[in-house]
């Protein structure tokens, strides 16, 4: 009897203990995870950089990209309102080999940094990225990138988002390089915008992202050996149309498929006598563009 006596008690407490869990899970919710993970994968009919180099153009190039993010800080009513580490990993594939040793697999770009928002609206991102290539096309090269923006909300549904950015090469060339004995690490800002706007209750998200390279004399090279020139090099401007996967359950993570258009005028001798290397060509034009989709999930 005394054993039926403890048992009996054992199950009251532990009753109370789950409906206490229960009520506490009720009025205080677990708190969200501090890791999350991005997870896209992009197609594209020309593979063009952010610095205007017309890598490839034949056949279709994937593009799989990864983002772990951890989220260090968060306070949304101080000065300093988040802190994220992030680490990423980017992939170019092609379904025609090319480059100097020609593969499909062209590049992977490893990257790492740390995101601040601050003044309910400001975002700096600290970055360090390297670009390798594993078709042997160029020396592997470490850069630093650092973005500040603002996320402008006060016009509602429509929002701008200015930013400035500043990309500087540490070890080796991020550009083309035809005499290595003069030829030295540069740098360049971008001058960008991204116009958005939220349809409401359509579910579509139209930007208009642009932006303008202002480049140091030595960041591209001519193919006599000499700086490529200062000032703006490439003018970009684009429409992207994007819209959310709703009836994906939210245990699934949040997914987003999109479509866009890209246009790069290119406006330094240096850049396009690269370019005229990179393809091959004799003749390389002022004009690239590119079409590309792909979707993405937000863990």
């Amino acid at each position: 009897m005394a054993g039926g006596i403890l048992a009996a008690a054992c199950l009251r407490a532990f009753a109370g203990s789950a409906e206490d869990m229960l009520a506490k899970s009720v009025i205080e919710p677990e708190p969200e995870s501090r890791i999350h993970c991005l997870i896209q994968v992009e197609a594209t009919d020309h593979h063009i950089t952010p610095r205007g180099l017309d890598i490839n153009d034949a056949g279709l190039t994937l593009q799989p990209l990864v983002v772990i993010l951890f989220d260090l800080y968060s306070n949304k009513d101080g000065f300093l309102n988040d802190v994220t580490l992030f680490g990423s990993l980017w992939n170019d594939w092609g379904t025609k080999p090319y480059g100097v040793r020609p593969g499909q697999w062209n590049e992977i770009d490893p990257a790492g940094g740390v995101k601040f928002k601050f003044a309910k609206g400001f975002q700096l991102d600290v970055a360090l990225t390297g670009f390798r290539s594993e078709t042997e096309s160029y020396s592997t090269c470490i850069n630093l990138d650092v973005r500040l923006t603002y996320h402008d909300s006060f016009m509602g549904a429509f929002s701008v988002n200015p930013y400035v950015e500043f990309f500087s090469e540490l070890s080796n060339k991020a550009t083309v390089v035809y005499d290595p004995s003069t030829s030295s690490e540069g740098y360049y800002f971008v001058l960008g915008i991204d116009p958005t706007y939220k349809f409401d209750p359509f579910p579509l998200v139209v930007e208009l992202p642009s932006f303008v390279n202002i480049v140091s004399p030595n960041f591209y090279q001519r193919s006599n050996g000499a700086d490529g020139g200062a000032g703006p090099a490439l003018i970009t401007t684009g429409i992207k149309l994007s819209t959310p996967l709703k009836f994906m359950p939210k245990s699934y993570g949040s997914w987003t498929l999109y479509a866009g258009y890209e246009y790069y005028y290119l406006n330094n001798t240096g850049l396009i006598e690269g370019n005229q290397l990179l393809t091959g060509k004799p003749y390389q034009d002022h004009n690239l563009s590119r079409f590309y989709g792909g979707i993405s999930v937000f863990f």
